[in-house]
């Protein structure tokens, strides 16, 4: 591949109406994770500098939740278009030569394989312009692409002008709404967009016509993963999208030697870490952000969710709600129980029923020293501090016994 300077243009500026929700709709979670979050990382591997992301509708609440990214901004004041929208993001481009890659923020099944097959293919023709396309079975109201002599891209048609072109509405072919172009040619092919269309607005598809038309090199490249197609408009869609999401995020775990009892009924949130030789049975949910060791099992009807950490060879059992808890390796829960904030030490354990409330407006946490056993029932309210291999019987309610001064008191 021809090593040139690479830049992107994220769109996140629309309000998904349809979504009927507060939040910018790009900041909607498919997978333990915001829609826009998941394109960043699919572009991650591109390392495209600079990133610029387009934000409109809630654009205060969209900078907020990615200011630790190494982005620029662009505000797209009014909807007037993806032309209009990319438009707005080329001040941030200003001095940049290589090639651009524009695509959606709303499209959570793309990922870092298709964009690098993309941009690799329009480096080795040395293209002005590709298009990513993909055929699907049912395109709805999907852009359309027409091809012309010998296959080439001709032109891409919006669903909603082709309302009297029935022979484009059956193709099965369509825009999936990025592209990779010379940065050189997208100020010029901009100004030159007309907004002469069913939805008055400036299209970022007409651009590909604009150059080809200039005798420039415009084509397609079309990708097998038709989950990079898949823009989120609606809550269907969305949940549609979490479920593809969750399917691959099992398969991958599986590869990497995870035992998945019943993936249907497994659900793994996007950015967790498990271990060779865990098991993973049905009815267990791990929240995004959490990591588990090695040969662990967990479940089934657990909730491993955000801040947990096991080590290896941990155990949590059934039914038990673990959140901010630290696992260290062979310890265990036996199972019923709630845990919040809880730091169990190296082959501790839990009996069924007990329970880590969490903190209150004082702070602290529970801390269970290595091999300590806490017998069912007890309730652990933080802070307390069981010693190593202490015995707590069944019921125990530590500290509330008057050992040790107020504020973190020590039973063992």
């Amino acid at each position: 591949m021809t090593q040139r300077p690479l830049a992107a243009i994220v769109l996140a500026a629309g309000k998904g109406k349809r979504m009927r929700s507060p939040l910018p709709k790009v900041l909607l979670e498919a997978c333990g994770r915001p829609m826009v979050i998941h394109v960043l990382e699919a572009l991650r591997s591109l390392q495209a500098r600079p990133t610029v992301l387009v934000h409109g509708h809630g654009g205060a609440l969209v900078q907020e939740a990615l200011k630790d990214r190494e982005l620029a901004f662009a505000h797209q004041e009014e909807q007037l278009g993806t032309g209009h929208a990319v438009q707005c993001a080329l001040p941030a481009l200003q001095g940049f030569v290589g090639d651009v890659v524009v695509l959606c923020g709303d499209t959570p099944l793309l990922t870092a394989e298709v964009l690098t097959a993309l941009v690799a293919d329009h480096r080795e023709n040395r293209r002005a312009l590709t298009v990513l396309s993909a055929e699907l079975a049912d395109p709805g109201s999907l852009g359309r692409i027409v091809r012309g002599v010998g296959g080439a891209l001709e032109r891409i048609v919006e669903f909603k002008d082709a309302a009297r072109e029935p022979a484009i509405r059956a193709i099965r072919e369509i825009n999936t709404g990025v592209m990779v172009i010379d940065a050189a040619l997208l100020p010029g092919a901009l100004a030159r967009l007309s907004s002469d269309n069913a939805q008055r607005e400036y299209y970022l598809t007409d651009v590909p016509g604009l150059l080809l038309a200039d005798g420039r090199r415009a084509d397609v490249f079309r990708t097998a993963d038709t989950g990079a197609a898949l823009g989120v408009n609606t809550p269907g869609e969305l949940a549609h999208a979490a479920r593809l999401l969750r399917r691959r995020t099992l398969a991958g775990l599986m590869e990497a030697g995870v035992a998945v009892e019943d993936p249907e009924t497994t659900l793994v949130d996007a950015g967790v870490e498990v271990g060779e030789g865990t098991v993973l049975l049905p009815f267990t949910y791990l929240a995004t952000g959490v990591r588990i060791g090695r040969n662990c099992r967990i479940g089934p009807f657990a909730c491993v969710g955000e801040g947990a950490v096991l080590g290896e060879r941990a155990v949590v059992g059934p039914f038990v709600d673990a959140r901010r808890c630290l696992l260290g390796p062979g310890a265990g829960v036996v199972g019923h129980a709630f845990l919040r904030d809880l730091a169990l030490g190296a082959g501790a354990s839990l009996g069924a029923g007990a329970m880590a409330p969490g903190p209150d407006a004082g702070g602290g946490r529970v801390v269970v020293g290595e091999g300590a056993r806490i017998g069912a029932g007890a309730i652990l309210e933080a802070p307390v501090t069981v010693g190593e291999r202490a015995v707590l019987p069944p019921g125990a309610v530590p500290g509330r016994e008057g050992e040790g001064p107020p504020g973190e008191r020590t039973h063992g």
